[in-house]
């Protein structure tokens, strides 16, 4: 999907949300965190919002961080090339969603971590769990004061309401797979 077709999705449905929840700029500001210009250029499509910003936008929504991006369906092939893609770190952090259904507290995804990459993920809201498998290559997790090595066939699962780390140190391409689940008591409401 294009930049501009995926900025104009996310601006739509962050202004159906904020709407929804009958929030004006300025409230929406103060429960994500996000500077209200931004939001405002956001809405509007005019912007391109980094993971971290969207991350603050939907837990300040209360929604799952895919319902701003992700197509809905009940039954759907999501082929690799038509995975909505967002990245960082100059393209280094490449995060494609896999699984999202409104409704369900539970996101997957596909992550692709490139030599040199480091990503700092703020936390999440109380209650939800992450879960972190490697299918190629070797990630470096930090997590509060704790640091992990993971190689191929490992995974890690953590309480992800404290702030965390992903590193790829290497040489070569990190693949991982990642699912969310928020607890029925951090469950977004839609």
């Amino acid at each position: 999907m294009e930049k501009e077709a995926l900025s104009a999705r996310i601006g739509e449905r962050l202004r159906r949300y904020r709407q929804q929840r009958q929030l004006s700029l300025d409230a929406l500001a103060d429960v994500t965190g996000v500077s209200k210009p931004m939001l405002g250029q956001i809405e509007r499509g005019a912007s391109n919002p980094t993971v971290a910003t969207l991350w603050k936008i939907a837990s300040g929504l209360r929604i799952p961080f895919t319902a701003l991006i992700a197509e809905n369906s009940s039954l759907e092939l999501l082929r690799a090339e038509d995975q909505t893609r967002i990245a960082e770190d100059d393209g280094r952090f490449e995060v494609y969603s896999t699984y999202s259904v409104q409704g369900v507290p539970l996101e997957t995804y596909r992550v692709r971590l490139h030599p040199g990459c480091r990503r700092a993920a703020e936390a999440h809201g109380f209650g939800v769990m992450e879960s972190i498998t490697v299918y190629r290559g070797e990630l470096t997790m930090g997590i509060a004061d704790d640091v992990f090595t993971l190689r191929p066939g490992d995974a890690l699962s953590f309480s992800a309401d404290t702030p965390h780390v992903y590193q790829n140190a290497g040489k070569s391409v990190c693949d991982i797979s990642m699912a969310i689940l928020y607890q029925t008591g951090a469950q977004r409401s839609l």
